[in-house]
């Protein structure tokens, strides 16, 4: 309990005494759930309503007072569908007994998850806030009732506690404390444990642990300890799967530390068969960092051929394209493979950005406006909630 508990904020402008915080499932946990969206505004501005494609806008009156099932819960996951998921996991956190703190936490994941994902991290922060207080009542009362500790919190929820200072409000630096905080943890657990399902489970863990701590370093230009930290789990893990080396090695690569990813990539393609997409993939990121654009389009080509579902394959290749001087060529690739698979490909940010970079290089005007609105049009047919619409460079 104490490690979970390490590192909560002492103030808070909740009071000590607030005996309605005792509970997981108290109503004032909860900040109003926004139910905005920029895509569904934009679409209201732009699009006139006989082309204007319908959307799903949730309503508090659909979800509260229910419960909703993990699969439903999931299913807005998988949807994109961020104010449905964030109505309904209040909804059934509001109806799950303050006894069942292990279901309550469970659902807390899908609630923090929903707001991080909607863009606002302000008001999770919050909550995770009152929810850390309202655990600490909780242990509190049942210590004082002769019953077990209060369950434990699940690590995703913990994980994105430590996410949402960063992305909330710029404070990476306390992203990276929380997440060297759950990494101790880790290292506690795998240094006394035997079981191979469970150790397997925590060094997974560890190296997701590390990557993020190597991102939060990244956005604040701690490229030194970015290294430090991938170093560290290369050393702790001299063997791992081709799949994570790989991650490694481009993230080096993402900080233009060349050499270092060329070591890794050198290591990984003698472990794997020379043709397997690992390799090939590693071998285009590697072109693109040296400037070989028409070697690393041909690579990333090769694995969208074999592998169509590998939608970043396709728009790499694309991009390819656009350094290599034709822009048209990119917007065809990237728009069929949009209309061939609208769900995953047409709603991917980056893809879209990439397009709508093309066509600003071939209109302007009222042509270059339309063919974003158009396409903008697309998107909202397929996309979930909180769709960048930077992506769509309309000024």
């Amino acid at each position: 309990m104490a490690s979970l508990l390490s590192g909560i904020r002492q103030t808070s402008n909740t009071p000590i005494a607030d005996a309605t915080l005792r509970t997981l499932n108290s109503q004032r946990l909860f900040e109003q759930t926004p139910l905005d969206d920029e895509l569904d505004d934009a679409l209201q501005t732009y699009v006139s309503p006989e082309t204007r494609p319908r959307r799903d806008v949730p309503t508090e009156a659909e979800y509260k007072r229910r419960l909703h099932s993990h699969e439903k819960l999931n299913q807005h996951v998988t949807g994109g569908q961020w104010r449905a998921l964030a109505l309904a996991s209040e909804a059934t956190i509001l109806e799950t007994p303050a006894t069942e703190e292990r279901a309550l936490l469970k659902y807390w994941v899908y609630r923090i998850l929903a707001l991080v994902q909607q863009g606002c991290g302000q008001l999770a922060d919050r909550e995770l806030s009152r929810l850390e207080l309202a655990t600490r009542y909780a242990a509190i009362a049942r210590n004082a009732g002769g019953k077990s500790p209060t369950t434990v919190w699940p690590f995703e929820l913990r994980l994105l506690r430590a996410h949402v200072p960063g992305v909330a409000h710029g404070m990476w630096t306390e992203s990276i404390s929380r997440l060297c905080a759950l990494q101790r943890g880790c290292h506690r657990v795998l240094s006394k444990e035997n079981n191979e399902d469970k150790t397997t489970l925590y060094r997974q863990r560890m190296f997701r642990l590390m990557l993020m701590i190597s991102g939060c370093a990244i956005k604040l230009d701690d490229f030194a300890l970015a290294v430090q930290t991938l170093d560290q789990l290369l050393t702790e893990d001299p063997s791992l799967d081709p799949r994570l080396t790989s991650a490694v090695a481009r993230t080096y690569l993402q900080m233009g530390a060349i050499p270092a990813a060329e070591k890794l990539f050198v290591k990984i393609e003698k472990s794997v068969p020379k043709d397997d997409k690992i390799v090939l993939m590693n071998r285009a990121f590697y072109a693109v960092a040296t400037g070989k654009w028409d070697i690393a389009r041909d690579m990333f080509a090769r694995v969208f051929a074999d592998h169509p579902d590998r939608i970043a394959a396709g728009n790499n290749a694309a991009v390819c394209d656009l350094y290599l001087g034709n822009p048209q060529a990119m917007l065809n690739a990237l728009q069929q493979l949009m209309v061939t698979s609208p769900t995953a490909a047409g709603t991917a940010e980056e893809l879209v950005f990439n397009y709508c970079t093309g066509l600003d290089l071939h209109y302007d005007g009222s042509k270059l406006r339309e063919a974003k609105i158009k396409k903008m049009i697309e998107v909202g047919m397929w996309a979930g909630d909180n769709f960048d619409m930077r992506s769509f460079k309309i000024q």
